[in-house]
């Protein structure tokens, strides 16, 4: 009887290891066949279809990187928010400020060689256009303020789209100088002034003029052609404006005082320009010309020879007795001035 337990008890263990045996091969041939179905369905998986192709550096990298414990909803898809230092390598410490939009610049293949968006760019020009991490001011740069945009595009640095004045810390000429922008053309009145002190930096036209600084000659500019020159009625004259004439306006007339050792002097009555200048020239003709500039160059009309005869009733040409000034009747200085032109009578 003892012989007959032991084999029962034999035959029920061989059996039990050969159902748990065969449970285990069954257990691990369906776990190889969900993890090959898996497999299978993860390669056959088109990541296009979510909206975010693998393309690049993204191709390579595992699942896992990105869907983090295995959660695949909500995974971000801006390139900012898993680059972020934290699911993924992020902007360094230097990297200007910008968006979260990593591919408006960089590609998925590589972060250098980077292209560039103005237009996600949220700083100041000069932060990156130093000379260090962009091309910055060239040594021959004109004095201006740090902000780009107020004369410089986003495409090229070489073409000026527009000057804003404002900008500008230099005088005109550093810019203006027929080299850099426009200068003075060849017919420009001579001047050591900026341009600013006549024009404005709307236009060039319609300047209005301080003639503190002008080196030139009136009738440099005044020439009826350039500037306002005298009318037909104007008085003759080789004269240069100023001679007569204020910068205030010309009606503004200075008093005239003749330089010339030809002109006659004060006279003991005030005399009017047209009284000598009878043709309305500087130049004075007949007596004048002769007789200048004794009395006879105006009064040689006035000589009368019956009242100039010498010794033996003999006439005194006027030639003799032009300077009529002083020139008789003088006794010990007693009846001198009676010619004078500051005298009462001749």
């Amino acid at each position: 009887m003892a012989y007959q337990h032991s084999e029962n008890t034999n035959f029920r263990l061989t059996i039990f290891r050969l159902v748990f045996i065969t449970l285990l091969l069954a257990f691990n041939i369906s776990a190889q066949s969900e993890e090959q179905q898996s497999a299978e369905k993860v390669e056959s998986f088109d990541h296009f279809t979510t909206g975010f192709p693998l393309t690049g550096r993204h191709e390579f990298i595992d699942c896992s990187s990105c869907h983090l414990g295995g959660q695949f909803k909500g995974t971000p898809m801006e390139c900012g928010l898993c680059h972020n230092d934290s699911r993924a390598p992020g902007k360094h410490p230097q990297h200007f400020p910008s968006s979260i939009f990593c591919d408006n610049c960089h590609t998925d293949n590589t972060w250098t060689n980077a292209r560039f968006d103005h237009s996600d760019f949220n700083g100041a020009c000069e932060s990156c256009h130093n000379g260090i991490t962009a091309i910055g001011k060239s040594p021959d740069h004109i004095l201006s303020t740090q902000a780009c945009e107020d004369c410089h595009n986003t495409i090229v640095f070489d073409r000026v789209s527009r000057v804003d004045h404002a900008a500008v810390m230099g005088v005109c000429t550093s810019c203006h100088n027929g080299v850099i922008a426009v200068g003075k053309h060849p017919t420009h009145v001579q001047t050591t002034s900026e341009c600013d002190a006549c024009h404005t930096t709307a236009t060039w036209l319609g300047a209005g003029f301080d003639h503190t600084n002008i080196t030139g000659l009136c009738s440099s500019c005044h020439n009826g052609s350039t500037a306002t020159g005298k009318d037909a009625s104007h008085f003759i004259t080789t004269e240069d404006c100023d001679r007569c004439h204020t910068t205030a306006g010309w009606l503004q007339m200075v008093t005239f005082l003749h330089s010339s050792p030809n002109y006659p002097g004060d006279h003991r009555t005030a005399t009017q320009c047209e009284d000598c200048h009878t043709t309305n020239n500087q130049d004075i003709a007949w007596p004048f010309s002769l007789y200048k500039p004794d009395c006879a160059g105006c009064h040689a009309n006035d000589f009368k020879p019956d009242s100039h005869k010498g010794p033996g009733d003999v006439l005194i040409p006027i030639i003799d007795v032009q300077d009529c000034s002083g020139l008789c009747h003088l006794k010990d200085g007693d009846e001198s001035g009676e010619h004078s032109a500051g005298g009462a009578e001749w």
